[in-house]
């Protein structure tokens, strides 16, 4: 197996689905719940890595998986960055709920800063290490009325850099 490549930072590009929690809004992944940091950076880890006592016990004891640190080549793990967002592309927001009731969210697109471990492949990257640095609405197909007032707001509180197109992204 060879090691991941371990470089300065990068930009890549990514999409999010933004929520309120607690009045505050929230960047999370199109896929998984855990919130993004608002002032600081996110850290990957495996999510078939054991959690808590139990777990690991299991893990032990079935002797399968072996906790490793994120990303891993031959896993799936670690915070994703595309090389590059398609034009016209579709984002597919699966329905979040909370306890069991659905969740107000407003798709996203951004670009990332990503260092630390990374294993780049053929349309991006996973990285270890990610923070926000741009944001704007996902494409014009996708916004609601409600979505340019949220993002702006997200981008407030992450302080990053608001756009009003996704065009306006890929300007440095």
């Amino acid at each position: 197996m060879t090691a991941p490549l371990v470089v300065g930072p990068l930009l890549a590009y990514r999409y999010w689905r933004v929520e309120r929690d607690g009045g505050q809004p929230v960047l999370r992944s199109l896929y998984y719940a855990t919130p993004w940091p608002a002032h600081g950076p996110l850290q990957a880890s495996c999510e078939t890595a054991p959690r808590g006592l139990a777990a690991w016990a299991r893990l032990v004891l079935s002797r399968r998986g072996v906790r490793h640190a994120a990303p891993t080549r031959g896993c799936q793990c670690g915070i994703y960055g595309l090389t590059r967002l398609l034009p016209g592309e579709t984002i597919e927001m699966p329905h979040p709920s909370q306890r069991g009731r659905l969740v107000a969210s407003w798709p996203a697109a951004g670009v990332v800063l990503l260092w630390w471990r990374v294993i780049q492949h053929a349309h991006g990257y996973r990285a270890e290490y990610a923070r926000p640095v741009k944001i704007c609405a996902a494409p014009a197909p996708l916004r609601g009325r409600e979505s340019r007032a949220v993002i702006e707001a997200v981008a407030h509180r992450y302080a990053i850099e608001f756009v009003s197109d996704v065009a306006e992204l890929t300007r440095r």
